[in-house]
């Protein structure tokens, strides 16, 4: 498969995503000159700031991660540079690959993105995220189940 027809796939998967499902959001960075996409459980590994959290750890590597929080910033901040991906998922013509097509190449125009030259982040094919959730210095203590609330 070509690169072209790599990001007509990964545009064509974007514009296909329901307005109402947000498990993966896909954008266009200008700045960069890249397509990328953020996952709903990736905001996890942040706290409201926008930095690691304290009780977070992550298999992704330190250079996407960095990636990750700068464009989830610019994002924060409304970064002209940071375009979002229409979602036509809810569309009745979503299932037409014409129109599917046509949004495809109107995104790439609309946007001056040169097929040619643009690039898909590439991040692990499987991350993990896990997040402790005793906090620090917490004890536990035996209860009685029935007293679990208190």
């Amino acid at each position: 498969m070509t690169n072209q027809e790599q990001i007509y796939n990964w545009l064509t998967s974007g514009l296909k995503q329901p307005a109402d499902r947000l498990s993966e959001i896909f954008y266009y960075d200008k700045r960069d000159n890249e397509f990328f996409s953020v996952l709903v459980t990736d905001y996890f590994m942040f706290d409201e700031n926008l930095n690691i959290a304290k009780d977070t750890t992550t298999s992704y590597s330190k250079e996407n991660l960095e990636s990750l929080t700068d464009r989830l910033r610019r994002i924060e901040n409304k970064d002209s540079t940071i375009i979002s991906l229409p979602r036509l998922g809810n569309s009745s013509n979503a299932d037409s690959s014409e129109f599917i097509s046509q949004q495809v190449d109107s995104f790439l125009n609309l946007n001056s993105i040169n097929i040619e030259t643009v690039t898909i982040w590439e991040v692990e094919e499987s991350g993990t995220i896990t997040i402790d959730l005793k906090k620090e210095g917490e004890r536990i203590t035996k209860k009685p189940w029935w007293k679990i609330w208190k």
